[in-house]
């Protein structure tokens, strides 16, 4: 897919005698906006005869000045006779955009539940060893720009209070957390165990992935395990 099957398909459609804009707009998008997404265009609009706005998925942080395309903050705007002779110069122009990368602002994990340990298993934990039931959360910031997220964890039992903590992702990383790990400002763990919960993860600055994923041991010298591993869910 490229640029230039897009401007060919709006001269065919033209051609067939589908001049309405709405309906180009409409048609253009079901056909061309999974791939659109990927060059970080969330969505196309035929403005009139012979312009074309592309809402783009980031900040612009230079401009650059053309005949052929004009640059807004988070959109731009191109001129289909003079970009027919350069359709690439609509990738050009899209790297004068910061990416606000993949994926949703806001993310839960509706089932969360870490199982207490055994006795054995403090024992050995105290001593480094083992590997023993558990929840993660992994998120992945593909934006050109830092973020700041809040994980909150919301209780099942209304006699017990929520609670949360932020944590920064870089630019194009991924952060790794294990929950039983996390603790409060009394160095005390921060998520109970034994307890029905849910959790919320919120993006200050940029969109990002984040996926859960959780081990359960039974049985003597937890011989038994069971893995899982869910995407959370998002609104978007």
């Amino acid at each position: 897919m490229t640029y230039e099957t897009l401007f060919a398909t709006i001269r065919e459609y033209k051609q067939a005698g589908i001049s309405n804009h709405d309906t180009l707009t409409t048609l253009l998008n079901d056909t061309f906006g999974d791939w659109l997404i990927s060059q970080g265009v969330s969505r196309l609009e035929i403005l009139a005869e012979n312009r074309l706005c592309l809402n783009v998925i980031g900040q612009l942080k230079e401009h650059s000045p053309s005949k052929e395309i004009q640059l807004y903050s988070r959109f731009l705007v191109i001129s289909l006779d003079e970009i027919e002779e350069n359709p690439e110069a609509v990738s050009d122009a899209l790297k004068s955009y910061i990416s606000d990368g993949d994926g949703a602002y806001v993310w839960v994990i509706p089932d969360g539940y870490m199982a207490g340990l055994t006795a054995a298993e403090q024992e050995w934990e105290q001593h480094g060893g083992g590997y023993f039931s558990h929840e993660s959360i992994c998120i992945s910031n593909t934006a050109d720009i830092d973020t700041r997220c809040l994980l909150e964890v919301l209780y099942e039992d209304t006699a017990m209070e929520n609670v949360s903590c932020e944590f920064d992702v870089p630019a194009h990383r991924s952060v790794h957390y294990r929950l039983d790990k996390l603790k409060d400002a009394n160095g005390e763990p921060l998520i109970a165990k034994d307890a029905p919960v849910s959790y919320k993860i919120t993006s200050q600055d940029a969109r990002i992935v984040v996926q859960g994923s959780r081990i359960l041991t039974s049985g003597e010298n937890s011989m038994f395990a069971s893995f899982g591993t869910v995407m959370a869910w998002c609104p978007q």
